[in-house]
C-alpha cells in the first residue's frame, strides 16, 4: 500500500490499516484521527503536524519517525518502537504508551500530561521542557534522560530507573518517588514547589 491509496481509503471511512508497510512515507499535515496502524512498519515516516489523535499504534515500528508538532492525544502506543523519533512539541496527552520504546527520542517541549508511560524505555531521551504533569512513569527507564526544565508535577515515578538522568530545574512538586534508588540520582538542582516557603 502507498500513501495515496491509504489517504483515499481513509477518506471513504476506512480506519483499519493493520500490519501495513509504509516505511519512509510522507504524511505531513494529514488528518488521520482514529486510524488503526497497529503492528505496522512506519520507520522514518514523516507525520509532522499530522492529526493522529485516538490513533492505534500498538506494537508499531516508528523508529526515527518525524512527529514534530503532531497531535497524538489519546493515541495507543503500547509496545510501540519510537526509538530516536522526533516528537518535538508533539501533543501526547493521555496516551497509552505502556512498555513503549522511546530510547533517545527527542521529546523537547512535548505535552505528555496524563500520559501512561509505565514500563516504557526512555533511556537517553531528550525531555527538556516537556510537560509530564500527572504522567504515569511507574517502572519506566529514564536513565541518562535529559529532564532539564521539565514539569513532573504529580507524576508517578514508582520504581522508575533514574540513574544519570539530568534534573536541572526540573519541577518535581508532588511527584511520587517511592521505590526509586535516589542514591544514584542527583536532585539537588530540581525544584519542589511544595517545599518553597511562600510570603504571607
Amino acid at each position: 500500500m502507498n500513501t495515496n491509496e491509504l489517504l483515499r481509503l481513509y477518506a471513504t471511512g476506512r480506519r483499519n490499516f493493520i500490519q501495513i508497510n509504509l516505511a519512509d512515507a510522507y504524511l505531513s499535515e494529514q488528518c488521520l484521527s482514529e486510524i488503526d496502524l497497529s503492528s505496522s512498519n512506519l520507520a522514518n515516516v514523516n507525520f509532522s503536524g499530522a492529526n493522529l489523535s485516538h490513533a492505534n499504534f500498538a506494537a508499531t515500528v516508528l523508529t526515527r519517525a518525524t512527529l514534530w508538532r503532531s497531535n497524538l492525544s489519546r493515541a495507543r502506543l503500547m509496545s510501540a518502537n519510537l526509538t530516536e523519533a522526533n516528537l518535538i512539541r508533539a501533543t501526547l496527552t493521555d496516551i497509552n504508551g505502556d512498555r513503549a520504546s522511546l530510547i533517545k527520542a527527542d521529546l523537547r517541549l512535548a505535552n505528555l500530561q496524563g500520559a501512561n508511560l509505565s514500563q516504557a524505555n526512555l533511556s537517553g531521551a531528550d525531555l527538556r521542557y516537556a510537560n509530564l504533569t500527572g504522567a504515569n512513569l511507574t517502572g519506566a527507564d529514564l536513565s541518562r534522560a535529559n529532564l532539564t526544565g521539565a514539569i513532573l508535577c504529580r507524576a508517578n515515578l514508582f520504581g522508575a530507573r533514574l540513574n544519570q538522568a539530568i534534573f536541572d530545574k526540573t519541577d518535581i512538586s508532588d511527584a511520587s518517588l517511592v521505590g526509586v534508588d535516589l542514591e544514584r540520582v542527583d536532585l539537588q538542582r530540581a525544584i519542589d514547589r511544595t517545599k518553597i516557603p511562600t510570603l504571607k
